[in-house]
């Protein structure tokens, strides 16, 4: 993509990451999914209420759509990408640049990421993704546990450039419910296990944000039909169960007041959670 105006901040940066990215792997474009921040700002664009900045883009991989030919790691090196760590499958980058301290950074960033309960793994501590690994490689694809509801759960939209409003690209968005599990279970997890890292303010702003643009009852009706799923459905109750735990833990009320302190009413704030608390039972 020559030509275009260059991104000036992190996430026009993420944003063209994921379109550059859509459009290298358009032959296994069934397999994709976008999930993380840039799926959140998209289902709640009528939020009257500004977005937190994001540095990385997020697509769901689902290994039963990918074909055999070609290999996503020679697609995306040979459009020069690169693996931003060999201990983590998965993190890609392209445009490198070394920070004031000497260490290499990426402009754009992605992170292709399989569902657990797809990938050919049963272990929550592998990392990698058997299904994808004989013809795509050992670190093109990581697998994470809470967005195999997004492999179903979600339908196309158009998504675009920030620096460059007039380059586009169609992809599969979660929707709002499987979202909500993704983002449950991130911070879930990490309230069981803080050695899985941070919990950021930003998770839990997203969440409220989520929350405050659908109604529970169906939300919940559609996350327990995948309850039972052959495949998912251990990893759906799990990543469900998280999710209760950060909707009945009050810090995450704190957290999400902070995250979007100044913006929303924080009495609003506190009534979406509470609509929602109690909603998953599964």
């Amino acid at each position: 993509m020559s030509g275009l105006t260059e991104p000036r901040s992190e996430a026009e940066w993420s944003r063209r990451a994921v379109i550059n990215v859509v459009s290298v792997l358009t032959s296994h474009a069934s397999s994709l999914t976008l999930i993380g921040a840039h799926a959140v700002m998209l289902r709640t664009a009528d939020l009257d209420a500004p977005f937190a900045p994001t540095s990385d883009g997020d697509l769901g991989v689902t290994p039963g759509l990918v074909g055999d030919v070609p290999s996503i790691e020679n697609l995306l090196t040979d459009a020069g990408y690169a693996h931003r760590t060999t201990a983590r499958p998965g993190l890609w980058g392209r445009h490198p640049y070394v920070d004031r301290l000497g260490n290499t950074g990426y402009r754009e960033k992605i992170d292709l990421l399989a569902p657990h309960g797809l990938s050919g793994t049963t272990s929550r501590s592998r990392r990698g993704v058997p299904a994808l690994q004989p013809t795509h490689g050992k670190l093109a694809v990581g697998n994470a546990i809470g967005i195999e509801l997004a492999a179903f759960n979600r339908s196309p939209m158009t998504i675009t450039d920030f620096a460059d409003p007039n380059t586009r690209a169609q992809v599969h968005v979660a929707e709002i419910p499987a979202l909500i599990v993704a983002k449950g279970a991130k911070v879930g997890e990490r309230l069981g296990e803080p050695r899985k890292g941070p919990i950021r303010d930003k998770d839990l702003g997203d969440l409220w944000r989520l929350m405050a643009c659908a109604e529970p009852e169906p939300a919940a009706a559609l996350i327990s039909q995948y309850a039972g799923h052959p495949l998912i459905g251990a990893d759906v109750r799990l990543a469900t169960t998280w999710t209760r735990d950060v909707l009945e833990d009050l810090a995450s009320t704190e957290r999400a007041r902070r995250s979007l302190e100044g913006v929303v009413d924080p009495a609003e704030i506190d009534r979406v959670f509470s609509v929602w608390r109690g909603s998953f039972t599964v």
